[in-house]
């Protein structure tokens, strides 16, 4: 309540990776801002040293090093699958709500800096190839995957909306398990699908799609087979 006696309403916090588990991403060479994350993956650092590119360049002509690899929900996920090499104990709460989550420009311009200082570690390395270096601070490619699974982000149309206003951005690719057909869908209906969109496929069956995926969701197959129908419709 003010002086006035006016009732001000408090801004609903933003959430947040919790800080020892922050503390051990940035210790794996993550960038972290609120509840997103960012990483430089080993093919660029590869590219970044002449040793090679990723399947994207050699099939898409994408810039290897030009790649921005990050995550709006790093530490969110309705599985845990057996495979995953983050541990379980990294995962937070099942939901994003819209009101306690970052606005998509928000989100880039931290994740930029975030990104940029983990750049910036290469440049005191003679065998990296400092021209790569300097184009990779402003990516053309943006690989919507990393870390937690990125169609939790409730503002994920608005995301890959305002990544396409970007005057240097080419291509978008979006990884999902498959757990939010709903947000595939909004995707198409705002406009806002990727360039590319990849649907992890690990199980034949239903069995052994929950043994491998230890599923959150009691109807997680039947999400999982939402998406997958849905795939030849998009667009």
């Amino acid at each position: 309540m003010s002086c006035s006696g006016e009732v001000v309403e408090k801004e609903p916090e933003l959430i947040q990776i919790r800080p020892s588990i922050v503390k051990q991403l940035k210790k794996a060479k993550y960038g972290v801002a609120d509840h997103s994350t960012v990483g430089l993956c080993h093919w660029t650092k590869k590219s970044f040293r002449g040793e090679g590119t990723c399947y994207k360049h050699k099939f898409y002509g994408i810039s290897t090093h030009s790649c921005m690899e990050f995550s709006p929900a790093g530490m969110y996920c309705e599985n845990r699958c057996v495979y995953c090499w983050r541990p379980m104990e990294f995962y937070d709460s099942m939901e994003m709500q819209p009101q306690n989550v970052a606005e998509p420009e928000e989100i880039m311009t931290k994740l930029m800096a975030e990104r940029k200082k983990l750049i910036m570690g290469h440049y005191g390395d003679p065998n990296q190839d400092k021209k790569k270096l300097d184009e990779s601070l402003l990516p053309n490619h943006y690989a919507i995957s990393l870390s937690g699974e990125p169609t939790m982000y409730p503002k994920l149309p608005e995301l890959i909306k305002y990544l396409k206003s970007l005057e240097a951005t080419k291509s978008i690719f979006l990884v999902t398990n498959g757990q939010e057909p709903d947000m595939i869908r909004k995707l198409e209906d705002e406009n806002a699908l990727p360039t590319q969109l990849y649907l992890s496929t690990n199980a034949a069956d239903y069995q052994s799609f929950l043994k491998i995926n230890r599923p959150r969701y009691d109807d997680s197959w039947e999400r999982w087979n939402r998406t997958l129908k849905m795939l030849s419709t998009l667009g």
